[in-house]
């Protein structure tokens, strides 16, 4: 079943984009499991600390992790049962959510939006990157995905956050400028690792059409609430180009020189304009970047854009 979610139409698009090569690596990749990635909450402990109290019951971690988490290899028990998980001091997550909040980096005065927050992993981290305090707007569009969302930052010990149940093309419509915009934006997901991917059903062209709309209503709405010399990072787990470098591309022809994409201080991943896609891209493309599921990581798409004037 899980083979099937990915259709020939995607296989076909894809050799067409990144070449047969990078494709097989795709496909085999995909059905590969991801293994649990264990981040510190690092407001209430440091990852030695952490480390140290779940090898003492019997947890076992690969000798190095990107972004000061842990690879969890072994454990004993389930670690969701453990008094660390649930006093917050971890989360469990793909290395792709660690991305986005970092390269954001807000300062512990900022005021922060999160467009897409549950189930609110991303959020919490944001929260730690600004040590809990500043301002902080969750904003989630299902209502049925709110309790996910105030689990988490509740479990995780976060107060310094707001949880909207609105649509995040709504967001001008509260009349708060802010400093920071995070928009893990909803996609077709043709990045996930197959095993994790909960959708049963293959996906098809019209999925990108459809998401890509959605995508570029919620990039134009946000921006106008976006402070001049504010940030918003942009991500999804997509593999289609209509939902990364040509979604960015269109984004700065319709704002011109309003626009700076900043570079992404990640070793991982490749410059975006590295798809064959047929137009030219703006050079500012280069600065955003692609990840491919073979390089250790869930497919992924980010780029990191400054408003220099309005």
């Amino acid at each position: 079943m899980a083979e099937q979610i990915i259709s020939w139409e995607f296989k076909e698009r894809w050799v067409n984009f990144y070449g047969k090569k990078v494709t097989e690596r795709i496909l085999r990749e995909l059905k590969q499991s991801d293994p649990r990635i264990i981040a510190p909450n690092t407001l209430y402990t440091t990852r030695r600390q952490l480390q140290e109290s779940l090898e003492s019951q019997g947890f076992r971690f690969a000798p190095e992790t990107p972004f000061n988490c842990l690879t969890l290899e072994f454990e004993p028990f389930n670690i969701v049962a453990t008094s660390e998980y649930l006093s917050g001091l971890l989360t469990i997550q793909a290395l792709t959510s660690l991305i986005p909040p970092k390269c954001l980096n807000p300062s512990s005065e900022s005021v922060v939006a999160d467009l897409a927050a549950s189930p609110g992993i991303k959020t919490c981290l944001l929260a730690e990157v600004m040590e809990n305090t500043g301002t902080l707007f969750a904003i989630e569009k299902a209502k049925k995905r709110i309790p996910a969302l105030k689990s988490n930052i509740t479990r995780m010990g976060i107060y310094n956050t707001f949880i909207l149940n609105c649509d995040a093309r709504s967001f001008p419509g509260l009349n708060v400028k802010v400093d920071h915009i995070m928009l893990d934006a909803p996609c077709t997901g043709t990045g996930l690792k197959l095993k994790k991917n909960k959708r049963l059903e293959p996906r098809i062209l019209n999925d990108v059409t459809r998401q890509s709309v959605i995508q570029r209503e919620i990039l134009d709405e946000a921006w106008k609430q976006l402070k001049i010399d504010g940030t918003i990072v942009y991500s999804t787990c997509s593999l289609e180009p209509e939902e990364g470098e040509v979604q960015i591309n269109n984004f700065l022809a319709r704002h011109e020189k309003q626009v700076q994409v900043l570079p992404i201080n990640i070793n991982i991943g490749n410059p975006g304009n590295l798809t064959r896609w047929t137009k030219v891209y703006d050079s500012q493309i280069s600065n955003t970047r692609r990840i491919f599921p073979d390089q250790g990581m869930d497919g992924f798409f980010i780029a990191l854009m400054k408003k220099v004037r309005e």
